[in-house]
């Protein structure tokens, strides 16, 4: 069954092809995405994204696609009242528009907004505790990861890196320091303490990521928003990657080295635990 799909204010389903082939974001990618879970068909962290949207659509001088938030949930409702599961993920993506194939762009482009639903595994209880191996790798992305572009090549590349390796994830590495994953943002916990990136242009500012930092400060857990040098990795008492669609997720080796125990730690026990709850509550 085809998936549910949003173009341009109207409905239709993932079997039409609807891309112009002088879309920008075909042909330069001239683009930003979104990527939210559902359960239940209720959207999870909505206006966190669509914030997020807001910025990367601002930063890029791509005019806005929806008028408000209001309009934006509208859209979506709509999406999800003509999707036929109830569980899953939706991808949003905003080009700058279509127009003649030039680096210069007219003024005034109308934006190409597409959204479309699509099943999605999430990860189960067990995967949950044994966690994920993942593999480090050069930072081969441009110097604007604070924007969620879809100019994602050195991130697919990596990923293709890890998934030959028999890992799950691969850390972007570069000038000696921990960016985040490809897909991901990355956690370290020592001494009881969570170390992560700081919010800046080298890391996506992660919906995910936002609420687990919220979440530790709340339970009185102490967090180094600061740059991990490489030669620390292998001296962590555990570590954990958060992403919307694999939640709080433990990483259990880095390069084929045992972190902690190869499980599930303490302090990613009681942040996993907290954000499945503030999950199924939103």
């Amino acid at each position: 069954m085809a998936d549910a799909l949003y173009i341009n204010g109207r409905f239709t389903t993932t079997d039409e092809r609807v891309l112009g082939v002088e879309d920008r974001g075909f042909q330069f990618g001239d683009a930003v995405y979104e990527v939210f879970k559902f359960l239940g068909k209720r959207p999870i962290f909505l206006r966190e994204h669509f914030r997020r949207l807001e910025i990367s659509l601002r930063t890029l001088e791509i005019a806005a696609a929806w008028a408000d938030a209001d309009a934006f949930a509208a859209t979506i409702r709509e999406l999800l009242a003509r999707t036929a599961f109830d569980d899953g993920i939706v991808y949003i993506q905003v080009s700058r528009g279509e127009a003649e194939r030039s680096h210069f762009w007219p003024d005034a482009l109308t934006p190409t907004a597409v959204a479309y639903s699509r099943r999605f595994a999430f990860p189960d209880a067990a995967k949950k505790e044994l966690g994920i191996r993942v593999i480090t790798t050069r930072d081969l992305r441009w110097h604007g990861c604070h924007v969620k572009s879809v100019n994602l090549l050195a991130n697919a590349i990596a990923k293709k890196e890890a998934q030959r390796a028999g890992a799950t994830e691969a850390l972007m590495l570069a000038d000696g320091f921990v960016r985040e994953g490809a897909g991901s943002n990355f956690f370290a916990v020592k001494n009881g303490h969570l170390v992560t990136h700081p919010l800046d242009e080298h890391i996506l500012p992660g919906v995910v990521r936002d609420r687990v930092i919220d979440l530790a400060l709340g339970a009185k857990i102490r967090v180094d928003e600061r740059p991990l040098r490489e030669a620390e990795l292998f001296d962590l008492d555990e570590a954990f990657i958060t992403s919307t669609t694999q939640g709080v997720m433990p990483v259990a080796e880095i390069d084929g080295r045992v972190i902690g125990n190869s499980r599930r730690g303490e302090v990613t026990t009681t942040l996993q635990q907290l954000f499945d709850a503030l999950e199924a509550a939103s």
